[in-house]
């Protein structure tokens, strides 16, 4: 898990950046202070998941709109209008007042890691499960929705999935690799859920009201141009697969015996899962009775909505299925989803038994190892396999 997370950052991390805001409307008139010495004015927003006008293999598309992602907005600064000029610094608002701040906007572009950095700050206040911040009004609609009534400011932007309501079912913390010193540091992130992925997202700060970005892709404040009151923003998750379990459940009827002295039966299931006409799981399971009654294995890490086709390959020496034939599953994301085989004895007598071989890769110590159930006394046999394998 941590390794998984650990790339998912770093793609995160060059692929996002700060926000890209679009103009979709501009005023050329240079920027008026009210009473305060607020910058005068309201803005509006638009966020959306991805760039609306990807195509292709780069867009997530239909899957993502499935995963019926929201957005809420917090303000973390006003802006106020600089005397003299014509552009604003930031006034902390509340619970951000701790907050430190990059060097204002008009003293030219500053880095991204310096925003991405200011951004996790806001982040854990924000999303602070003991005493959680309240997002603006309006926040919480669909990605896509535009925003508007928006004092001019800085803005924190937490994507989510509508359905994941509670801190602890959408907020997670993961580990970034530096590329260059590989110092590891933790990053909150966000996440929505389709049926087959998970989405995250890393939470981004957008100043309004703002200007078009520059021959070099940076926005800042003092770009010449108007002021963009009306902006958009195109965020870039990343997608990882999403997994669910499979059970097989067996009912023996009845148990053969041989002189009244019972053997185990051992039946054999062959497991394959298909997505998208590719084969995405393939795997040999076993279940070993001793006495009538029922028995199960749960086979874990298939991909979520697999088509998985179970057939049971080897029925016991002496037993044969109820209901012949194969049985079929879809796999559901973080769930159990089961298919049955019932046995019962065919009369015949002939003692048969099988033994379930598992190798397991140990990466601590860069060796196999294997192991049988019933465990086998015989040179490099581990025994029991752990459980979980």
């Amino acid at each position: 898990m941590k390794k998984r997370w650990i790339y998912l950052l770093t793609a995160l991390t060059l692929a996002v950046g700060m926000c890209i805001a679009e103009p979709m409307a501009g005023i050329a008139a240079p920027l008026e202070a009210d009473d305060e010495g607020f910058v005068a004015g309201s803005c509006s927003l638009t966020v959306y998941p991805e760039d609306p006008h990807k195509e292709g293999a780069d867009s997530f598309g239909e899957d993502l709109a499935g995963a019926d992602v929201v957005v809420d907005l917090y303000q973390v600064a006003r802006a106020v209008k600089t005397s003299g000029q014509d552009t604003y610094h930031y006034e902390l608002t509340g619970e951000y007042a701790s907050l430190n701040l990059p060097d204002s906007p008009e003293e030219g572009a500053q880095p991204a890691a310096s925003w991405e950095e200011t951004a996790q700050q806001a982040a854990a206040i924000a999303l602070d499960a003991a005493s959680p911040c309240t997002p603006v009004s309006g926040s919480g609609e669909s990605a896509g929705t535009k925003v508007g009534n928006l004092a001019p400011g800085l803005y924190l932007l937490v994507a989510r999935g509508r359905n994941l309501t509670e801190l602890a079912d959408y907020k997670i913390e993961i580990e970034q690799t530096d590329s260059l010193t590989q110092e590891e540091s933790k990053r909150i992130a966000t996440i929505a859920n389709s049926q087959q992925y998970t989405y995250a997202f890393l939470p981004q700060l957008v100043s309004l009201p703002t200007k078009e970005a520059d021959a070099n892709g940076v926005i800042n404040t003092a770009n010449p141009g108007d002021w963009i009151f009306e902006a958009s923003v195109n965020m870039k998750p990343e997608r990882l697969d999403r997994y669910g379990s499979l059970e097989i459940v067996k009912t023996l009827s009845e148990y053969e015996t041989m002189g009244g002295v019972q053997e185990s039966a051992t039946f054999v299931f062959e497991v394959t899962g298909m997505l998208d006409d590719q084969v995405v799981y393939s795997n040999v399971e076993s279940i070993t009775f001793t006495a009538a009654g029922q028995e199960r294995v749960v086979l874990d890490r298939i991909p979520a909505m697999a088509q998985v086709t179970v057939r049971e390959v080897y029925s016991g020496s002496s037993y044969q299925l109820t209901v012949p034939g194969d049985r079929t599953a879809t796999i559901a994301a973080d769930d159990v989803v089961s298919v049955e085989f019932e046995n019962e004895y065919d009369g015949r007598r002939t003692n048969g038994h099988g033994i379930k071989n598992q190798f397991v890769y140990d990466e601590e110590a860069g060796a196999w190892h294997w192991y049988s159930s019933p465990a086998q006394e015989a040179a490099g046999n581990q025994g029991e396999p752990p459980a979980g394998n």
